[in-house]
């Protein structure tokens, strides 16, 4: 009856036996090593990004979705528990919130926690035997008592008062496993919260306009035509630092060591920086950043990676977030697919234009007043293997209002600070 949920659920094609990613000798996610022999036929065909009605039937009988009226229905609500790493490649953060709002939807009481860091990282201490200290101390390993004593011995001790629908932890610039830090977690009673208000950056010329009120643009003059299409061509030298694969996101995690790129040291032919004006006040950002795009490619495959930055006055970016897309024209999805179900079509002939969804990795920081938001784009991401390198891509990103970053901000009504 009981569920200690420190899994994840795996993109929206729940890939269900999680022993497979043991089993892989190198990691495809970034673009190094080689599948083992012994792994599904099934998970190679999904890496394969293979759509098949057999492959989306064979993920499906595995999803943890399959199983909720078994866990949650007939009165049950049975406690449920969800860790999950905001940086974590494998078992993305966004789905553990999807997955968390089927819980929740079907009558389990889920607790979700958000913790910096990449795969198990705030896990681990516990997970390799350290010490007591050390695994107890840590807001995780806390919670996972607390969470068992509350309702394996039920009567023992006075109730706890509820705890948060969604715990997550705020990156601060101290942060370092080497300086006894303890971690700072920002509680939501609810998710998805009031308190987080979804605030669009609009793509005009090389700059990002700030949000307005219900995401009404201010009257501005007519673009020039040359500003109304930004063209990336395919480069892996693109001046943003994507950072060692594995290690960088942990050092930042564990020693507050963030990746930063130099908007000097951009290559204007392979990406693209549109920055915001300063930040007037502090700007708190919680949950899943995206970004969509109108964009048209040369090809008829391409990939398209988004990052997001904090830039001082100076031209440094510290990197707050990114994700990347690959796209293929396949032409309509096939019946068999669900509303709910993953997609990487893009229904656009060759050479047409159309919408391009990147979803960012999850992030609870603060960009500091005298900073601006930027939005770095390329057709390359260092972190993951090239959907084309061919050298005659091109993918025009239309920039006069199109085209948007949507930041989660804290504490916003249309965007303002906190």
């Amino acid at each position: 009856r009981l569920y200690l949920g420190c899994i994840s659920a795996v993109s929206r094609l729940y890939l269900g036996c999680i022993w497979q990613v043991l089993k892989l000798s190198g990691s495809p996610w970034v673009g190094m090593g080689r599948l083992s022999k012994s792994v599904s036929p099934h998970f190679r065909a999904i890496l394969a990004g293979n759509r098949s009605e057999e492959v989306v039937g064979w993920c499906r009988t595995r999803s943890p979705e399959a199983h909720l009226q078994d866990l949650c229905g007939g009165g049950r609500a049975t406690p449920v528990l969800l860790s999950n790493n905001a940086e974590d490649r494998l078992f993305a953060p966004d789905a553990a919130l999807l997955y968390r709002q089927a819980l929740h939807g079907a009558g389990c009481r889920v607790e979700t926690m958000i913790h910096e860091g990449i795969h198990a990282m705030a896990e681990l201490p516990g997970m390799l035997g350290f010490s007591d200290a050390v695994a107890t101390s840590s807001p995780l390993w806390s919670r996972v008592l607390a969470f068992l004593d509350a309702n394996l011995k039920p009567g023992a001790a006075p109730p706890p008062p509820p705890p948060p629908a969604l715990s997550f932890q705020l990156r601060q610039p101290e942060a370092s496993v080497f300086k006894n830090y303890v971690p700072v977690y920002l509680d939501f009673d609810s998710w998805p919260s009031p308190r987080v208000q979804p605030s669009s950056y609009r793509l005009r010329g090389d700059a990002l306009a700030p949000p307005q009120a219900r995401d009404v643009a201010a009257p501005s003059p007519p673009p020039k035509a040359e500003e109304c299409t930004r063209r990336l061509a395919y480069g892996p030298d693109t001046g943003f630092s994507g950072g060692v694969p594995l290690l960088s996101p942990f050092v930042s995690a564990a020693a507050g060591v963030q990746i930063k790129s130099y908007r000097r040291a951009i290559n204007s032919s392979s990406a693209a920086l549109f920055v915001a004006p300063p930040q007037a006040a502090p700007l708190r950002v919680c949950g899943i950043p995206n970004a969509t795009f109108h964009a048209s490619s040369s090809m008829d495959r391409f990939q398209l990676a988004a990052r997001v930055f904090s830039m001082a006055p100076n031209g440094e970016l510290e990197l707050l977030s990114f994700g990347a897309r690959d796209v293929w024209h396949r032409g309509p999805d096939p019946p068999y697919l669900r509303p709910d179900d993953v997609r990487d079509n893009w229904d656009v002939p060759a050479g047409g234009a159309g919408e391009v969804v990147v979803r960012m990795a999850a992030l609870c920081t603060d960009v500091p007043a005298g900073n601006a938001v930027a939005l770095g784009l390329s057709l390359h991401d260092p972190t993951r293997a090239a959907a084309n390198s061919d050298v005659a891509l091109r993918v025009d990103v239309g920039c006069c209002g199109a085209s948007a970053l949507w930041l989660p901000v804290v504490g916003a009504s249309g965007g303002a600070a906190l």
